[in-house]
């Protein structure tokens, strides 16, 4: 299996570590202001996890360079043969070299290492060429330098012949390295592959784009979502107005910083439909209603997007669906954000997510490094021995033992704390514990009984966590990620799609004085617990609002893959892609009597922002 060429194709590939080891000491040395708040040992830790990252770009570019080089048939050491092999080897890999060159500056623009977006100005580039090179000479004298040295060490064959193993071995060495390179650019045995939030589980976070590499991040962005940016506004201060939005609101707090614990419970799949506190008493969830008795239901709230892992960025970030494509997996993953976990982290607080499938499962336990959140608990955290009774068989362990672990791993969390569940359960195929079948209502779809097991784990939850020492000094957040299946007719219309539960409940305090039929929405949990807290900061987005500010009638905004749709109290703005704008009413979504345009310039301010600021990785540019 060592033979002559398989040496030779391991020192080559070496070599390419070697430069992707030099591309990463030159960025950090060209961006070291970035990553000032490192200490030594961190750093080194990002440049060893950074060989996961190097491992997958040169499994993925250099595929046809494998291959041909241990090519099962033929003298593969014959020097036309090496020639050959040494172009396509150097030919494919120094414009990718090329590009981590001219990262070292790029990133200093756009605060995260280079996607696709460098594909829309190409032309730009093409223009300027001549003043790009006058004023990055050293760039391009450095690339030259890299390149010549590149091809003068590229390890050449040996010239006397050398004896090559039999075809039926040097095939099935070939099926052994394929599958390890397919391992390698999966980035190991994960659930999920390696992609570039996986970078950022360090602290701190900043160190992700150190352990990233341009060639990677690149090749991962191509066929990914790009947005164009909106000039409906000429300047920040321009669009900060048109927002509504001031930056400094909460910066400083009248009142003294209160620290209470807070959990929020996302549960899925849990459509306002099924809820009886939202639909006079007709539903699934029983318990959920008993706790909108003694807390504050929002009549009218909405999630920002239609699938989990549209929810988490909304709830954690303030961040809403506002693309084809999900945040989490977006060019735009590695863009700086300050999640709540981020921003509660910084105060004292412990910060902690539970979520019963499988590590790895949409990316959330990614995301919520990202958000700020310190201890992510998944499948791989449950006790293994409890694992194979209580796991469902499909997605991971039932609501009801889950919430049970989740309740005392919550009182071993120092206070205060702030904590995020994500329940499972009522996920397709919606399975039901052996223990509990026949138990809940069948209603008229399959999910309505695993609404109700979902509902019940719940109540056991509260109940077991009503004897924690934690629990009366806790506020609670309760929502659903996402709406499901629709057998009320009143839901299956453009709004119904996106109406969600929204409840906050306090042990010890009421609620019932705040405005319950106000707009509410995803991306309005950040600002509510901000608000609730009194927690100093100005880091957070123009999109949510606090759902305890009595002064305002709320807000929700969502892409419904054709337009962008923004919900208030008196009108609904509807944001067509040729940049037309349709109003209607609340909540019939009749044709509007007459133009609502203050509800149109919101709508497209917070297009304009949400676009702009994504292609500049500029969310908070308030502070900069």
């Amino acid at each position: 299996m060592f033979d002559t060429a398989f040496k030779l194709m391991l020192r080559r590939l070496g070599l390419l570590l070697v430069v992707y080891l030099l591309l990463r000491v030159v960025f950090f040395a060209f961006n070291y202001h970035e990553f000032a708040g490192a200490n030594a040992g961190q750093v080194l830790l990002s440049f060893v996890h950074g060989l996961r990252f190097d491992v997958a770009a040169i499994a993925i570019i250099n595929g046809l360079f494998i291959f041909f080089s241990l090519l099962p048939v033929g003298n593969t050491l014959h020097p036309t043969y090496q020639k050959v092999l040494k172009w396509l080897f150097i030919l494919t890999n120094v414009p990718f070299i090329a590009l981590a060159v001219v990262d070292v500056e790029f990133f200093k623009f756009i605060g995260r290492r280079t996607s696709n977006e460098l594909l829309s100005i190409t032309g730009d580039i093409t223009e300027q060429i001549g003043q790009l090179l006058g004023y990055y000479w050293y760039l391009a004298l450095g690339f030259l330098l890299l390149t010549y040295a590149f091809i003068k060490v590229y390890p050449k064959a040996p010239t006397a012949a050398a004896p090559q193993p039999a075809v039926w071995l040097r095939s099935l060495r070939l099926l052994v390295i394929a599958g390890l390179v397919v391992l390698g650019i999966r980035g190991g045995l994960q659930l999920k592959p390696l992609r570039p939030s996986h970078a950022f589980v360090q602290e701190p976070a900043a160190l992700g784009h150190l352990t990233l590499n341009s060639p990677f991040t690149f090749i991962k962005g191509i066929g990914k979502t790009t947005l164009e940016k909106k000039n409906y506004f000429g300047t920040d201060e321009e669009l900060l107005a048109a927002l509504q939005f001031n930056p400094q609101k909460h910066k400083q707090q009248t009142e003294e910083f209160q620290k209470e614990n807070v959990v929020i419970v996302i549960l899925e799949s849990f459509a306002a439909e099924y809820v009886g506190a939202l639909n006079n008493g007709k539903g699934y969830t029983p318990f959920l209603d008993s706790l909108a008795s003694e807390g504050l239901m929002f009549q009218n709230a909405f999630a920002n997007g239609r699938k989990s892992i549209e929810s988490l960025p909304s709830i954690l970030a303030g961040v809403p669906s506002l693309m084809p494509e999900p945040f989490i997996t977006s060019p735009y993953q590695a863009n700086r954000l300050y999640g709540l976990g981020t921003l509660l982290r910084d105060a004292g607080y412990q910060t902690a997510m539970f979520h019963g499938a499988a590590n790895g499962s949409m990316g959330f336990n990614d995301f919520a490094k990202r958000a700020g959140i310190e201890t992510y608990y998944g499948l791989d955290e449950y006790p293994s021995d409890l694992r194979q009774q209580d796991y469902d068989g499909q997605w991971g362990i039932f609501d009801e033992p889950y919430l049970q672990y989740a309740s005392r791993e919550l009182t071993n969390l120092d206070q205060p704390f702030m904590a995020t569940l994500f329940t499972l359960s009522s996920h397709q195929p919606y399975t039901i514990p052996e223990q509990h079948r026949g138990r809940f209502p069948k209603g008229e779809l399959e999910i309505h009984e695993s609404i109700g097991y979902a509902d019940y784990a719940l109540r056991q939850f509260f109940k077991s966590a009503s004897k924690q020492p934690w629990y009366q000094n806790t506020l609670f957040v309760l929502t659903a990620d996402h709406t499901q299946k629709s057998v009320d007719p009143a839901y299956q219309n453009e709004l119904g799609h996106f109406r969600v539960p929204l409840l906050l409940f306090h042990p010890s305090k009421k609620l019932d004085s705040l405005n319950a039929n106000k707009i509410a929405q995803h991306a309005d949990i950040p600002a509510t617990v901000v608000d609730y807290l009194n927690l100093p900061t100005d880091k957070l987005l123009p999109f949510g609002n606090s759902l305890l500010d009595t002064s305002g009638t709320g807000q929700a905004i969502f892409f419904n893959g054709n337009a962008y749709v923004l919900v208030k109290q008196n009108v609904v703005a509807e944001l067509k892609q040729d940049d037309q704008l349709q109003f209607y009413s609340f909540p019939e979504l009749a044709p509007a009597p007459s133009p609502a345009p203050q509800a149109g310039q919101l709508l497209k301010a917070q297009i304009q922002y949400f676009r702009n600021s994504l292609v500049d990785n500029r969310l908070y540019f308030w502070t900069e």
